[in-house]
């Protein structure tokens, strides 16, 4: 028998998670608004994180899913998080994509106004700590839900432009 298992905190939304695979309760999941969460590997209602649990928006699912003969099991977590680990994670690498497009802009700034004093070693040191922020950025981007956030293409563009800035190709 699949179980399916809808679960609502203030961290991750709304999230289904099937007990097993079936083909008919994934495509019921899509047609309710469901998008499948490669980092949480189940399905999520996008939009859901920051608000409290809607049943009426989930009813008409699980009402379906148990006529069909699918058990459905309901947790819902309505209680404001001390702290929010994806709003954390977000802000980190804002921080370290805003170093490192201020890094890029100096490094550039200097090398228009005074570039014989930037030495090789300079640009190598500001390559190493683009690279660095780099590794990082994609280690926080593996945590569950961090992914999936649309603040990551904002993250990935300044990243990018800082990386070209001192020299590299684009991530």
């Amino acid at each position: 028998m699949i179980t399916t298992t809808i679960a609502h905190s203030r961290v991750y939304g709304t999230v289904a998670r099937l007990s097993d695979q079936h083909p008919w309760a994934k495509a019921t999941l899509r047609q309710h608004g469901f998008e499948w969460s490669h980092s949480l590997k189940a399905f999520t209602a996008p939009g859901t994180r920051s608000w409290p649990f809607d049943h009426y928006r989930f009813a008409r699912l699980t009402r379906e899913l148990r006529r069909c003969g699918f058990p459905v099991k309901v947790v819902v977590d309505n209680a404001q998080p001390d702290t929010d680990p994806i709003t954390d994670a977000l802000t980190e690498l804002f921080d370290l994509a805003y170093a490192v497009q201020h890094l890029g802009a100096a490094l550039a700034h200097d090398m228009l106004t005074r570039p014989g004093q930037v030495t090789a070693e300079r640009i190598k040191e500001a390559r190493e700590a683009v690279e660095a922020a780099h590794e990082r950025a994609e280690q926080i981007e593996m945590r569950p839900g961090v992914y999936e956030q649309p603040e990551m293409t904002e993250v990935w563009h300044i990243l990018t432009r800082g990386a070209m800035a001192v020299g590299l190709c684009p991530f």
